[in-house]
């Protein structure tokens, strides 16, 4: 059996020869294995059209292969198709102390965009100055680059055959306050105030991202990716709240995972940090078919467990295995207790991917990972 095979037969909630394993090692570990320097990766000039690069696709699948895992490609994404005339944003990458300082700049009809990001050597990207600036100003200017409406994407991925067999292919959308997380310059601090002192410009944003959301999923379910991520981690109760997901997020959600049902493609939601009110929001009030990463404590407040007993026959489950800690710290024969442990309560009759909370660190012992890739193809087979 094929990783995509397995992992398709667990997100479907069936039981594959064993429990499928996806640790979240998405951006750093990756890197790490492939030895340059981070920013030659990520900054690579290639043609692409999702998260990262075309070579950390790449990297990324060669880190799949080298412990042995079910991958999670979620780096690919559709090319829009875009007037010859639309604003589009250029960069300049100037050489800094930390790495490389890419300046980016968009002259639209009704002034410029700007925003810079800096590229590490050993760490992931960080955008230090975001395109949002002034809240309405900027936020016109941000639709005239995205467009007003009618988006059109090409009906196929050019990216799918880097993963091939070796794990799934995601097409992904974040969820609102991802997407605005994104671009409002100011982080956290400036979306929570935008979100609760601004609300009817905010309900405005909302719509129009509403709008766009949607058309990029029903573009995706045409494209038929493996299964549809909805990209949720500043939905996190960690920094978010209840009412602002029922408001802002489960309107989408419930939107999405019925056009995914429809197309029958799984779908599949990111929510990391404390997330137990929207995991039981979510398997009560939407057609999302798996979740990821129900992180358990400290970083977390799920009890997969719970989770399993609650909903396991409507929700796939994949996690939880705390990484800002335990994966760092821990020994290959306490990770090994951990991961029987999980296949025991969570993985006895399918629907369970074994994985970590979100993203692992840069630093996480190999021999961790490989000892949950060992654990779930030797304890978690299913006779």
């Amino acid at each position: 059996m094929t990783s995509k095979e397995r992992l398709l037969i667990a997100l479907k909630g069936g039981k594959p020869d064993h429990v499928p394993v996806s640790p979240d090692i998405s951006v750093m570990v990756p890197d790490r294995l492939d030895g340059r320097p981070f920013y030659e990766i990520h900054l690579d000039g290639r043609e692409h059209y999702g998260w990262t690069s075309a070579t950390h696709g790449e990297v990324y699948v060669d880190a799949v292969k080298y412990f042995g895992m079910d991958g999670f490609y979620m780096y690919g994404g559709l090319k829009e198709i875009r007037s010859p005339d639309a604003p589009q944003f250029s960069s300049e990458v100037i050489d800094v102390p930390e790495g490389k300082l890419v300046r980016r700049i968009c002259q639209t009809p009704k002034g410029p965009l700007t925003e810079e990001e800096l590229y590490f050597a050993d760490e992931a990207p960080w955008r230090q100055q975001k395109p949002v600036k002034d809240l309405e100003t900027d936020f016109e200017r941000l639709q005239l680059w995205m467009g007003l409406g009618d988006w059109k994407y090409e009906k196929q991925y050019f990216d799918k055959d880097v993963i091939g067999d070796l794990g799934v292919y995601l097409g992904m959308i974040p969820v609102f306050q991802d997407w605005w997380f994104n671009y409002r310059d100011g982080g956290f601090e400036n979306v929570f105030l935008d979100l609760l002192t601004e609300t009817s410009y905010m309900e405005k944003v909302h719509d129009f991202w509403m709008q766009w959301a949607l058309a990029n999923v029903r573009a995706m379910t045409e494209a038929k990716p493996d299964i549809i991520m909805l990209g949720g981690s500043s939905a996190s109760l960690s920094v978010s709240s209840p009412d602002i997901f029922r408001k802002y997020e489960l309107p989408f959600i419930q939107k999405a995972a019925a056009l995914c049902k429809a197309a029958n493609i799984p779908c599949h939601l990111h929510i990391c940090g404390r997330s137990w009110p929207l995991v039981e929001i979510v398997a009560e009030e939407s057609d999302v078919t798996s979740m990821e990463p129900m992180e358990e404590p400290p970083s977390g407040n799920v009890d997969l467990a719970m989770v399993k007993k609650r909903f396991g026959k409507k929700l796939c489950i994949k996690g939880n295995i705390n990484t800002t800690s335990f994966m760092m710290t821990a020994t290959p024969a306490e990770v090994e207790e951990k991961c029987k442990r999980l296949i025991d309560e969570v993985g006895y009759d399918g629907g369970f991917i074994l994985s970590t909370g979100d993203q692992c660190g840069r630093d996480t012992p190999d021999a961790n990972l490989f000892k949950m890739v060992e654990v779930a193809k030797t304890y978690g087979k299913y006779s």
